[in-house]
């Protein structure tokens, strides 16, 4: 009697963790896209992205242009209000920039290291 509840709980556990397992496999990933910031942003149904591909900083811009002066640099994986956007100088063959909602006022950063998607689908132009 014993024996067989022990092995009752090991088909039960075994069978749970193949079910686990097979529901980590198939589990959504994280969306690329921006998402709205909520309470983390200036406004709650402001537009929220993070910094990608930039391993040494994404530097923020004064005008939507390589060369405009710097105000600041974010962390790859910093999440940013995005306010706008615009287009400026090419970066890896994007031309589009979004702007920043920032203590500084506008700043902005090529939109090729945000996760942000189609930008231009939900938020307005600069």
């Amino acid at each position: 009697m014993i024996r067989s509840r022990w092995k009752s709980a090991s088909v039960v556990a075994a069978g749970s963790a193949a079910l686990l397992a097979t529901g980590l496999a198939f589990a959504p990933t994280a969306s690329a896209d921006a998402f709205r910031c909520g309470s983390a942003g200036s406004d709650p149904r402001a537009w929220c992205a993070y910094v990608q591909k930039a391993p040494n900083g994404l530097k923020a811009h004064t005008r939507p242009s390589t060369s405009a002066p710097t105000s600041f640099t974010l962390a790859n994986g910093k999440k940013v209000e995005v306010d706008c956007w615009t287009t400026g100088t090419s970066v890896n063959g994007y031309t589009i920039w979004a702007g920043l909602y920032t203590p500084y006022g506008h700043r902005y950063v090529s939109d090729y290291y945000l996760s942000t998607g189609h930008i231009q689908s939900y938020v307005s132009h600069c």
